[in-house]
Protein backbone atom coordinates (compact mmCIF):
# COMPACT_ATOMS: atom_id res chain seq x y z
CA UNK A 1 0.00 0.00 0.00
CA UNK A 2 1.31 3.34 -1.08
CA UNK A 3 1.97 5.93 1.90
CA UNK A 4 0.08 8.92 0.60
CA UNK A 5 0.93 11.42 3.03
CA UNK A 6 4.94 10.35 2.53
CA UNK A 7 4.78 11.19 -1.13
CA UNK A 8 2.52 14.31 -0.58
CA UNK A 9 5.38 15.89 1.95
CA UNK A 10 8.12 14.55 -1.35
CA UNK A 11 6.20 17.17 -3.70
CA UNK A 12 6.03 20.17 -1.74
CA UNK A 13 7.10 22.20 -4.06
CA UNK A 14 5.57 21.15 -7.09
CA UNK A 15 2.89 23.17 -8.76
CA UNK A 16 1.26 20.97 -11.38
CA UNK A 17 0.61 17.39 -11.15
CA UNK A 18 -0.50 15.96 -14.35
CA UNK A 19 -1.23 12.04 -14.64
CA UNK A 20 -2.40 11.06 -18.27
CA UNK A 21 -3.51 7.39 -19.41
CA UNK A 22 -2.85 6.30 -23.05
CA UNK A 23 -0.34 8.93 -23.39
CA UNK A 24 3.52 7.67 -23.79
CA UNK A 25 6.54 9.48 -22.81
CA UNK A 26 7.00 9.97 -26.84
CA UNK A 27 4.27 12.21 -26.60
CA UNK A 28 5.69 14.12 -23.88
CA UNK A 29 8.74 14.60 -26.10
CA UNK A 30 7.08 15.81 -28.58
CA UNK A 31 5.59 18.88 -27.37
CA UNK A 32 8.36 19.57 -24.89
CA UNK A 33 11.72 17.71 -26.03
CA UNK A 34 12.64 19.95 -29.36
CA UNK A 35 14.04 23.69 -30.17
CA UNK A 36 15.91 24.97 -27.08
CA UNK A 37 14.35 23.00 -24.02
CA UNK A 38 17.32 20.43 -22.49
CA UNK A 39 16.53 16.59 -22.22
CA UNK A 40 18.10 14.71 -19.72
CA UNK A 41 17.73 11.89 -16.97
CA UNK A 42 16.87 13.23 -13.54
CA UNK A 43 15.32 11.71 -10.36
CA UNK A 44 12.57 13.98 -8.62
CA UNK A 45 14.24 15.04 -6.23
CA UNK A 46 17.30 16.27 -8.20
CA UNK A 47 14.65 18.11 -10.82
CA UNK A 48 12.91 19.69 -7.98
CA UNK A 49 16.72 21.36 -6.77
CA UNK A 50 17.36 22.06 -10.57
CA UNK A 51 14.12 23.81 -10.48
CA UNK A 52 14.52 25.77 -7.24
CA UNK A 53 17.68 27.01 -8.57
CA UNK A 54 16.62 28.30 -11.26
CA UNK A 55 13.14 29.85 -10.15
CA UNK A 56 14.25 33.67 -9.99
CA UNK A 57 15.57 33.29 -13.41
CA UNK A 58 11.98 32.49 -14.54
CA UNK A 59 13.39 28.97 -15.75
CA UNK A 60 10.36 25.93 -15.41
CA UNK A 61 11.09 22.57 -15.28
CA UNK A 62 8.95 19.77 -16.03
CA UNK A 63 9.52 15.98 -14.50
CA UNK A 64 8.20 12.93 -16.41
CA UNK A 65 7.96 9.61 -16.66
CA UNK A 66 5.57 6.48 -17.93
CA UNK A 67 3.78 4.91 -14.97
CA UNK A 68 1.24 2.07 -15.22
CA UNK A 69 -1.20 2.77 -18.27
CA UNK A 70 0.32 6.21 -18.92
CA UNK A 71 2.59 9.11 -18.04
CA UNK A 72 3.20 11.18 -15.26
CA UNK A 73 4.24 14.74 -15.66
CA UNK A 74 5.06 16.61 -12.45
CA UNK A 75 5.82 20.96 -12.48
CA UNK A 76 8.25 21.96 -9.91
CA UNK A 77 8.31 25.47 -9.11
CA UNK A 78 6.88 27.64 -12.14
CA UNK A 79 3.90 26.10 -14.28
CA UNK A 80 4.40 25.22 -17.75
CA UNK A 81 1.86 22.32 -19.08
CA UNK A 82 -1.01 24.95 -20.23
CA UNK A 83 -4.51 23.41 -20.75
CA UNK A 84 -4.37 22.88 -24.82
CA UNK A 85 -1.16 20.62 -24.02
CA UNK A 86 -3.17 18.29 -21.42
CA UNK A 87 -6.08 17.93 -23.78
CA UNK A 88 -4.07 16.98 -26.24
CA UNK A 89 -2.41 14.49 -24.27
CA UNK A 90 -5.59 13.29 -22.96
CA UNK A 91 -7.10 12.02 -26.31
CA UNK A 92 -6.12 8.43 -26.48
CA UNK A 93 -7.40 8.30 -22.66
CA UNK A 94 -8.16 9.60 -19.62
CA UNK A 95 -6.22 12.38 -17.46
CA UNK A 96 -6.46 14.01 -13.83
CA UNK A 97 -4.57 17.04 -13.04
CA UNK A 98 -4.21 18.78 -9.86
CA UNK A 99 -3.37 22.13 -8.88
CA UNK A 100 -1.05 20.61 -5.73
CA UNK A 101 0.55 24.07 -4.93
CA UNK A 102 0.20 25.98 -1.43
CA UNK A 103 0.69 28.93 -4.03
CA UNK A 104 -2.42 28.68 -6.15
CA UNK A 105 -5.83 27.02 -6.27
CA UNK A 106 -6.18 23.47 -5.39
CA UNK A 107 -8.09 23.16 -9.07
CA UNK A 108 -8.27 19.79 -10.26
CA UNK A 109 -9.84 18.86 -13.51
CA UNK A 110 -10.26 15.42 -14.85
CA UNK A 111 -10.62 14.63 -18.70
CA UNK A 112 -11.76 12.00 -20.80
CA UNK A 113 -10.66 11.49 -24.34
CA UNK A 114 -9.70 15.24 -24.66
CA UNK A 115 -13.16 16.33 -23.08
CA UNK A 116 -13.10 17.92 -19.67
CA UNK A 117 -15.76 16.00 -17.34
CA UNK A 118 -15.22 17.96 -14.16
CA UNK A 119 -13.43 20.89 -12.89
CA UNK A 120 -13.23 21.73 -8.70
CA UNK A 121 -11.64 23.64 -6.37
CA UNK A 122 -10.07 20.72 -4.28
CA UNK A 123 -10.87 22.72 -0.94
CA UNK A 124 -14.27 24.15 -2.00
CA UNK A 125 -16.07 22.92 -4.31
CA UNK A 126 -19.04 23.49 -3.25
CA UNK A 127 -18.26 27.56 -4.62
CA UNK A 128 -16.11 26.44 -7.30
CA UNK A 129 -17.59 23.21 -9.31
CA UNK A 130 -18.03 22.98 -13.24
CA UNK A 131 -20.66 21.76 -14.47
CA UNK A 132 -22.10 22.00 -11.04
CA UNK A 133 -21.31 20.74 -7.23
CA UNK A 134 -23.46 17.41 -7.79
CA UNK A 135 -22.04 16.59 -10.71
CA UNK A 136 -18.37 17.03 -9.07
CA UNK A 137 -19.43 15.16 -5.91
CA UNK A 138 -21.07 11.99 -8.30
CA UNK A 139 -17.90 12.10 -9.85
CA UNK A 140 -15.79 12.28 -6.49
CA UNK A 141 -17.97 9.09 -5.38
CA UNK A 142 -16.78 7.10 -8.11
CA UNK A 143 -12.83 7.20 -7.38
CA UNK A 144 -10.94 4.91 -5.12
CA UNK A 145 -11.54 7.11 -2.23
CA UNK A 146 -14.77 7.79 -2.66
CA UNK A 147 -16.52 11.56 -1.41
CA UNK A 148 -15.06 11.51 1.66
CA UNK A 149 -11.99 11.19 0.59
CA UNK A 150 -11.77 14.24 -0.90
CA UNK A 151 -14.01 16.22 1.76
CA UNK A 152 -11.12 14.90 4.40
CA UNK A 153 -7.89 15.84 2.17
CA UNK A 154 -7.79 16.43 -1.83
CA UNK A 155 -4.21 15.69 -1.83
CA UNK A 156 -4.14 12.04 -0.82
CA UNK A 157 -7.48 11.98 -2.61
CA UNK A 158 -5.78 12.96 -5.38
CA UNK A 159 -2.89 10.46 -5.29
CA UNK A 160 -5.85 7.29 -4.85
CA UNK A 161 -7.42 8.41 -7.96
CA UNK A 162 -4.54 8.55 -10.00
CA UNK A 163 -2.91 5.32 -8.54
CA UNK A 164 -6.38 4.03 -9.54
CA UNK A 165 -6.37 5.51 -13.15
CA UNK A 166 -2.90 4.49 -13.56
CA UNK A 167 -2.35 0.77 -12.29
CA UNK A 168 0.11 1.83 -10.46
CA UNK A 169 1.41 3.76 -7.32
CA UNK A 170 3.31 7.37 -7.66
CA UNK A 171 5.34 5.76 -5.00
CA UNK A 172 8.61 7.00 -3.21
CA UNK A 173 10.18 4.58 -5.28
CA UNK A 174 9.33 5.44 -8.47
CA UNK A 175 9.83 9.39 -7.40
CA UNK A 176 13.68 8.19 -6.83
CA UNK A 177 14.13 6.66 -10.16
CA UNK A 178 15.39 8.30 -12.88
CA UNK A 179 13.06 10.02 -15.23
CA UNK A 180 12.89 12.42 -17.64
CA UNK A 181 13.93 16.37 -16.90
CA UNK A 182 12.74 18.75 -19.38
CA UNK A 183 14.65 22.42 -18.95
CA UNK A 184 11.75 24.43 -20.48
CA UNK A 185 14.07 27.39 -21.91
CA UNK A 186 11.18 29.15 -23.96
Amino acid sequence: MTDYERVADALENTTWITWCTGATLDDVLAVYGGGRNLVTAATFDETDLAASDHLHLGIPFLFAGALGHGVVLMEPGLPCVDDAERVRLSQAGVCLDVGWSDFGPAMITYMEKGHVVVTFDGIAWEYDATPDQETVEGWMSTTSGGLEAWQTNYGTASLMTAEAIMGAPMDEQWLAREHTCIKIKG
